[in-house]
């Protein structure tokens, strides 16, 4: 069978199922560049056009949870945001020792920790927030 020798785009679909606001950033540039996040409100969703096969990091934040997410696939993707700070994901098994989540999926979550410094909460229906470093920025 011939194998495919041009390089193609696949898609990569994070989608917030959360009640609260998620955020989205490169992971080299986490905590370092915060003109680079996306801000994903509940039920909304991102699509990211990768390189197939190629390895992608990014660092999705909750309130004061991050998971730290590997991307690599050679087809299209769906991830749900829950998923990747559930303790367990549904119906996931991991061949990666300290990693959850599945390789042939294309999403592995590497690892799931807190980090205080920044902040993102809902405080009232729709009136979301952005805490750096004890400042108060209002919603775009």
């Amino acid at each position: 069978m011939p194998a495919i020798t041009q390089p193609y785009e696949v898609l990569l679909d994070f989608t917030n199922d959360t009640h609260d606001c998620a955020t989205i950033q490169l992971l080299r540039d986490y905590g370092r560049n915060t003109s680079a996040v996306v801000l994903l409100h509940p039920g909304e969703s991102l699509t990211l056009v990768l390189e197939a096969g190629s390895m992608y990091k990014y660092a999705l934040k909750s309130h004061s949870k991050v998971a730290n997410v590997s991307a690599r696939s050679w087809r299209d993707i769906q991830c749900e945001i829950s998923h990747l700070f559930a303790a367990t994901p549904p119906s996931w098994t991991s061949s990666l020792r300290g990693s959850t989540g599945s390789p042939a999926s294309g999403v592995t979550v590497d690892r799931v920790w807190r980090d205080y410094r920044f902040n993102v909460w809902n405080d009232a229906v729709s009136n979301y927030h952005i805490h750096v470093n004890h400042a108060v920025l209002p919603p775009c």
